[in-house]
């Protein structure tokens, strides 16, 4: 449960305001589209892994690293103090929810857990 926590902190991360009230400016039209790919791409990784927590990880490793240009532009917009637009929150709110039953399953297995650390948005790289 520990990496699905972790998916919905980065859902609810990329809509905070910053500290000063100001509502923090929104990420490019498309950089939003290039990650909204990625994640329904990381979506359909975890739904349709049958619940196989092997399955799970390999298929997540996959997505993450032929995805890394998307990762890329989350990194820096969080860097940046960007958001994601409303409807962009909601379809990935939306895409977690589906991945409950299977991350459920497998979201403490360590390579699912390995796989998805890559998303830390804080990490250099």
């Amino acid at each position: 449960m520990t990496t699905l926590r972790a998916l919905l902190v980065l859902v609810l991360l990329a809509g905070i305001s910053s500290a000063d009230d100001k509502p923090a400016p929104e990420m490019a039209a498309a950089d939003v589209s290039k990650w909204l790919s990625f994640f329904d791409k990381l979506v359909n990784a975890v739904t349709t892994s049958n619940g196989t927590c092997e399955k799970m990880a390999a298929d997540v490793n996959i997505v993450i690293d032929a995805n890394k240009d998307a990762v890329a532009v989350a990194r820096r917009a969080h860097a940046q103090g960007k958001k994601l637009p409303m409807s962009a929150q909601e379809r990935m709110i939306a895409g977690v929810k589906k991945m409950v039953p299977g991350m459920q399953k497998c979201g403490q297995h360590d390579k699912v857990r390995a796989a998805f650390a890559k998303l830390d948005l804080t990490r250099k790289g």
